[in-house]
């Protein structure tokens, strides 16, 4: 998943926020960066020189970042391209043959636009590969003017349904979890909106599903916790990152249709809006499912931390 990362910039430094977690990826794993910049046509009005000049500046910005990596012994290609920046970085996604796309939000306020018709949110939309989401002051702690690591990575949250769709996270969550030496929390909240509880049938459910990823987590050599708890999902997830030291969060949309329902109030998109820490988001197909993520075999053992366990 990380072993061809496609980095959008725009020539803002919101768009540069992504780069020290990036960085941060390279000191574990020997990836090779694509930079990529989109440039529109120019408009009816303008020339043809003005849309030469404007896409020399942005070739001429784009190798600037280029040499900068370079600079530290990191593989970099820049690629530059007239074209509506959602096209073009989707295109770029599929010749370059890329693994994940890394992309900074505007932050809180932003969040909202980004997922109201930005580039962002089309990426997140149409993206056949992971995207990582990364809010921009949650980069800066990260990475201090002397490009020390300031914040370790320990904790994995993978939020799950009661269905195979949203484990589709797993795989590349399990994949960073071992390049950081991250346990992965597998979190099932079920909803008790509108009745005084769940029954004992639900959570036995629940610890079942939980109990079977966990051994498919640590048969890959991670450490697997798992929690079942009651309430609004949104509000559990977020709540995880302030009790139980989440670093990063795990989630599937559905793709277009999906990320429709997302825009108006859905788990993924209030997640979205309000975690003070990075999102790895995988766009479920019916191609991308993995079977062997969700099978119920194997053996192993779990831990809980926390709440109402397993």
């Amino acid at each position: 998943m990380i072993e061809r990362i496609l980095v959008p910039l725009d020539g803002s430094m919101t768009a540069e926020a992504i780069l020290p977690q990036v960085r941060r990826v390279l000191h574990q794993n020997r990836s090779e960066i694509i930079l990529v910049r989109a440039v529109n046509e120019a408009p009816v009005v303008g020339t043809m020189e003005d849309g030469d000049a404007a896409l020399e500046a942005a070739r001429e910005y784009l190798y600037g970042q280029k040499e900068k990596l370079e600079s530290a012994e990191v593989r970099v290609k820049a690629v530059v391209r007239h074209g509506a920046p959602i096209d073009v970085i989707l295109k770029t996604v599929g010749e370059e043959k890329a693994t994940m796309v890394a992309v900074a939000t505007h932050g809180a306020s932003g969040i909202s636009r980004l997922l109201l018709g930005s580039v962002a949110e089309g990426i997140l939309r149409r993206s056949p590969v992971p995207v990582l989401v990364v809010r921009p002051f949650w980069s800066y702690e990260l990475w201090g003017s002397t490009g020390g690591e300031r914040l370790p990575l320990r904790n994995l949250l993978v939020p799950v349904e009661g269905t195979d769709i949203s484990t589709v996270s797993l795989p590349g969550a399990i994949e960073l979890a071992k390049l950081f030496g991250m346990s992965i929390l597998l979190l099932r909240v079920l909803e008790a909106d509108k009745r005084p509880s769940v029954t004992a049938e639900e959570h036995a459910e629940a610890v079942k599903q939980l109990k079977a990823l966990a051994r498919t987590v640590e048969k890959a050599g991670v450490e697997a916790l798992t929690l079942v708890d009651v309430g609004d999902p949104a509000r559990q997830i977020l709540d995880s990152i302030r009790t139980r030291g989440i670093d990063l969060i795990a989630m599937t949309t559905r793709g277009r249709e999906g990320l429709s329902r997302l825009v108006v109030g859905s788990v993924t998109e209030r997640v979205l809006r309000s975690a003070s820490v990075p999102l790895l988001v995988t766009r479920y197909s019916d191609q991308i499912l993995k079977t062997d993520v969700v099978s119920h075999r194997g053996q192993g053992t779990t831990s809980a931390p926390r709440g109402r366990a397993c």
